[in-house]
């Protein structure tokens, strides 16, 4: 095979693979916590990504939520601030459903678990269509992706969205790695991880413990969809085919 065509998928499929491994850490968060497969992953990443949007967006009168947009000063936000504004967004969401659905379910078994989380997805896809429409929306690139906006290796074009990524990405997994090993919360959080009956005897909060992980796994979601979202254009089952692949890499 010819190197500059083999450079050249390897650096095409970085992008992807950065998407896909922060959906498979989303996945690994709660998994490791709760022994659960959230099958609405995906599906939450793609809502807090239509967030960001309306926050790009500003007040629209004929736009779902652009009228609340307009009550927060400073809206419209730049990009960078709409997807850390969506990235919030997304981690309230993801510990609101652990605390209202997850949890009074705790003594239910895997299978009723995971069948709240197939009729969240299911329940969260047709909200989207509902509000924003099943046609795909043009979401705009945190980092330079135009023409000639590339890294030349060996003839092969590395393109600075997919540096820009790596980055966001290796920084993001810096900061958790400091917030699970020095801090308390990160602490307790991998104690509930090995034992939550045994973490709840020396005196760890098991409940918000597990909401504070499904925080930090849609935060994970969020920031993947947003990122993906000027690649793969913005519609309600975005995220529903890297969920598969998140799936196989997790």
């Amino acid at each position: 095979m010819d190197l500059v065509l083999l450079l050249q998928r390897v650096f095409d499929a970085l992008f992807n693979s950065a998407i896909y491994s922060s959906l498979a850490l989303a996945l690994v968060i709660i998994f490791r916590s709760t022994g659960l497969l959230n099958f609405a992953q995906g599906e939450m990443a793609t809502f807090t990504a239509y967030i960001a949007f309306v926050l790009l967006a500003g007040p629209q009168p004929r736009l779902t939520g652009g009228g609340l947009a307009g009550l927060i000063p400073g809206v419209p936000f730049t990009v960078p601030l709409a997807i850390v504004g969506a990235v919030l967004c997304g981690m309230a969401a993801g510990a609101a459903t652990e605390r209202a659905l997850i949890r009074p379910l705790g003594g239910a078994s895997d299978l009723a678990l995971v069948n709240i989380t197939i009729g969240l997805l299911l329940a969260t896809n047709s909200l989207m269509a509902q509000w924003w429409g099943t046609g795909p929306r043009i979401f705009p690139a945190i980092f330079p992706s135009g023409a000639g906006q590339h890294f030349t290796i060996l003839g092969a074009r590395l393109r600075y969205s997919t540096v820009g990524v790596w980055i966001v990405l290796l920084s993001v997994l810096i900061l958790l790695i400091l917030l699970l090993r020095h801090t308390r919360v990160g602490l307790a959080f991998r104690a509930v991880s090995i034992s939550p009956s045994n973490a709840e005897l020396v005196g760890v909060r098991v409940g918000p413990t597990l909401m504070y992980g499904w925080a930090m796994a849609s935060g994970f979601g969020a920031l993947a969809a947003c990122l993906s979202a000027n690649s793969v254009l913005l519609e309600p089952n975005m995220m529903l085919r890297v969920l598969v692949y998140a799936f196989a890499a997790a």
